[in-house]
C-alpha cells in the first residue's frame, strides 16, 4: 500500500506534511507550476509575497540548485497584484532551502499562453 500524500513533507521542523503540490526543487527547470502553499517562517512568507510569490502565483522554474531561479508571472484579476501586463514578470533567485518550502501544482503550458508564456527559458 503506498503512503497518502499528505506525508510529502517541507523539512521544516513541526511540518506534519502536504496534500497539495510538491517541492518547488522537484520541478524540471522550464517548468510551469501554481503556487499551492508556503511552509515558511513568517516573515520569509511575507517577503516571497512581496515579490509575487504568493498562493495561487504562476511561475517558471528558470534554474534548479543553489540559488533556484524563478520566474513569477503577473496575476490574474482578483489576485491581489498591481500588474497585469503579461510583460511584467520578474526573476528571483531563492536559496535552496526556501525553494523546498514552496509547494506547486505543476502546469501545461497552454494553462497560462495568455499570459506570455511561450518564451524560451534561457
Amino acid at each position: 500500500m503506498t503512503e497518502p500524500i499528505a506525508t510529502r513533507r517541507c523539512g521544516k521542523p513541526g511540518c506534519t506534511g502536504h496534500a497539495n503540490g510538491v517541492p518547488l526543487t522537484s520541478l524540471a527547470p522550464g517548468a510551469l507550476a501554481r503556487v499551492c502553499e508556503t511552509c515558511l517562517d513568517p516573515l520569509d512568507a511575507s517577503m516571497l509575497r512581496a515579490m509575487g510569490l504568493r498562493p495561487a502565483a504562476t511561475l517558471r522554474l528558470c534554474r534548479s540548485g543553489e540559488p533556484c531561479v524563478v520566474e513569477v508571472y503577473p496575476g490574474s484579476a482578483g489576485q491581489g497584484t498591481q500588474c497585469e501586463r503579461a510583460d511584467c514578470r520578474c526573476r528571483i533567485g531563492l536559496a535552496r532551502l526556501l525553494a523546498e518550502r514552496v509547494m506547486v501544482t505543476p502546469i501545461d503550458e497552454a494553462a497560462i499562453a495568455g499570459a506570455g508564456g511561450s518564451e524560451a527559458t534561457k
